[in-house]
């Protein structure tokens, strides 16, 4: 008869050993990518919000502003926009441009300049 060959137990934990160390390394990178690419759909998120705010002037034939007190669009999570002076939105679409504060929670995150008439935020 043949020896029968088979795997150790002191070679299966080697194995595991290694497997649990890799994972314990790899883990933490993919959980900071989600939170990235959790952000950066929010920021995407806010930047359609802005960019359709002529479409929804235009629609309800009404002047939307941007100022102090945030944008008149529901945000994402903790986000918000502000701009001092306010930014103005006409009700025929067109926006007269200013300095756009983008902000998550207390964190400031961007300064965008929205030029008229369009105002759109491009990357």
């Amino acid at each position: 008869m043949r020896p029968q060959r088979a795997f150790t137990l002191l070679e299966l934990l080697v194995v595991l050993s290694l497997i649990g160390l890799v994972a314990g390394i790899v883990a933490p990178r993919f959980i900071d990518m989600g939170d990235k690419l959790t952000l950066k759909n929010q920021l995407l998120e806010v930047r359609r919000q802005i960019n359709g705010l002529p479409l929804l002037a235009l629609r309800d034939g009404s002047t939307l502003r941007i100022d102090e007190q945030g944008a008149p669009v529901q945000l994402p999570g903790a986000w918000r926009a502000t701009a001092n002076p306010p930014i103005l939105y006409q009700g025929n679409g067109a926006c007269l441009g200013g300095q756009l504060e983008i902000w998550q929670g207390d964190d400031h995150r961007y300064s965008i300049h929205l030029l008229p008439p369009f105002c759109q935020w491009s990357s």
